[in-house]
């Protein structure tokens, strides 16, 4: 049977709670950690080839404190879904753990209004490190190599201490199947090109949606780079699974007003939902996981909204209406929670929110780097959830929602219908007063409430991660 290879870069390169992409990736890899024997994972190298991974640094890399900004520098029992337990990570360098602690600590010790514009440079000065890294360790290689040239055409040479173990590189079949499904226009799609030329193994990337180029309005990345993604995967890919039909019909468009002569196989494969029977007690959260939740259930109902703070995921509808409701409630407005990293473009929006009414009486709440096992807390306690995105290629959150049994208010969009399997009422992304109406509706309507959630519980269709994992394996594998 064909031995499946993974490009784990995008993990290996994520040190905070994950987002969708990111767990797409670790999701699938954990499944073929446990249930594929004979997996290779592997990682660009800083000459760009792929090196196999070891599996003790997989065990850390997969390991739910892989993505906390401070990890664990022991861990007392193993993680739930790897046999035996993984040891610590490796040691984080100086600049990364610097990048480490102001992910963490930013938000509480900068100015609020700073924040965001801080938080860029930020990212600015975290990739052109790593650039330097690598190129750094490109040249040690060079100066290596070229160290020890002299000493090959010697007939008899000097004793040498051995030289540091490398990670060996990968040598796929032309019958193999390589799966490259992370944020590859970050690392370089270009690298399972080069593979594949050279091996001729079967590689199978990923569509998640075309927003860059359909929306570069909404994008903090140039068009211009998603554009040579998808060309680049285009000549490379021998499957490209799409996370909706939507994906697939926009990516299918894409293809065809770019005219290009190779277009691979587009196949949809439904993301899924955490197994929401899997609660953490609240016992074993933090301290401050802990004080959020007792914070919340002092304030009554909430509403929740799981999203990247960014201009896409449309919060300054969600500020309009929270402004009209505490100008008609005033200490009674319900508290809006956002859960969520700060994303591109919303610097001017925060510092609006900043200065309304509604913030300064604490009614709108943001949460940063929060954990998937607090998250299933705020799931569960709030009243309902919203996601008035203005366009997605799936909607991870809301499927989320319901999976928790909860009622989404969504945007009325392609990805979000398919998504919601129509389960959720759903709004034009603009239509301010029917989204005022909506949430003001299922606010104080108890009864409308209850029987909407009654309806997901007894209708909605849950999918898990093994469940997507299996799908795309099985689609990978009818490959000729």
């Amino acid at each position: 049977m064909a031995r499946i290879y993974i490009d784990l870069n995008t993990s290996i390169m994520w040190r905070r709670p994950p987002v969708g992409i990111v767990r797409v990736e670790r999701e699938f890899a954990r499944h073929c950690f446990m249930h594929e024997p004979g997996t290779v994972f592997c990682e660009v190298g800083a000459n760009g080839q792929y090196r196999a991974i070891e599996p003790a640094r997989v065990r850390a890399i997969l390991d739910d404190s892989w993505c906390r900004p401070a990890p664990s520098v022991a861990q007392t029992e193993p993680a739930p879904f790897l046999v035996p337990a993984a040891p610590p990570p490796p040691v984080r360098g100086r600049i990364q753990r610097m990048f480490d602690w102001l992910a963490v600590w930013g938000p509480k010790v900068v100015p609020a209004a700073a924040y965001p514009l801080l938080r860029d440079i930020g990212r600015v000065l975290v990739d052109h490190h790593a650039a330097f890294v690598r190129h750094r360790a490109a040249r040690r290689a060079i100066r290596e190599a070229a160290a020890i040239a002299p000493a090959v055409v010697t007939s008899a040479p000097a004793p040498a201490e051995a030289p540091a173990k490398t990670d060996p590189l990968i040598a796929p079949g032309a019958h193999d199947l390589f799966f490259s499904i992370g944020a590859q226009w970050h690392h370089g799609a270009i690298h399972a090109y080069r593979l594949k030329q050279a091996t001729g193994v079967r590689v199978i990337e990923a569509g998640y949606d075309t927003i860059p180029i359909d929306f570069p309005e909404y994008s903090g990345t140039p068009k211009q780079v998603f554009a040579e993604f998808f060309t680049c995967i285009a000549h490379t890919a021998d499957l490209v699974f799409a996370i909706s039909d939507t994906t697939r019909t926009d990516l299918g468009v894409f293809y065809e007003n770019a005219g290009l002569l190779r277009r691979p196989p587009i196949h949809t494969v439904h993301l899924a939902t955490p197994d929401v029977q899997r609660a953490t007690p609240a016992e074993e959260l933090s301290g401050d996981e802990r004080e959020i939740l007792a914070r919340l259930q002092r304030s009554g109902d909430y509403i929740l909204y799981v999203s990247t703070f960014e201009a896409r995921k449309n919060h300054r509808l969600l500020l309009q209406v929270w402004r009209e409701l505490h100008r008609a409630r005033g200490a009674d407005c319900p508290l809006l929670v956002l859960v969520g990293m700060f994303g591109w473009g919303v610097n001017d929006l925060w510092t609006e929110l900043q200065a309304t009414d509604v913030w300064a009486a604490g009614k709108v709440v943001l949460l940063h780097h929060v954990s998937d096992a607090l998250l299933g807390h705020l799931y569960r306690g709030c009243a309902y959830t919203v996601f008035p995105s203005i366009y997605e290629g799936w909607g991870l959150a809301a499927t989320e929602s319901l999976a928790y049994g909860k009622l989404a208010i969504v945007s009325d969009i392609p990805a979000l219908r398919e998504a919601t399997q129509g389960l959720c009422p759903a709004i034009h992304p603009l239509d301010y007063p029917g989204w005022l109406a909506a949430i003001t509706h299922y606010l104080d309507d108890d009864e409308a409430r209850a029987v909407a959630q009654a309806h997901i519980r007894s209708s909605y269709a849950p999918r898990y991660w093994s469940d997507f994992s299996v799908d795309l394996i099985a689609a990978a594998r009818t490959l000729q």
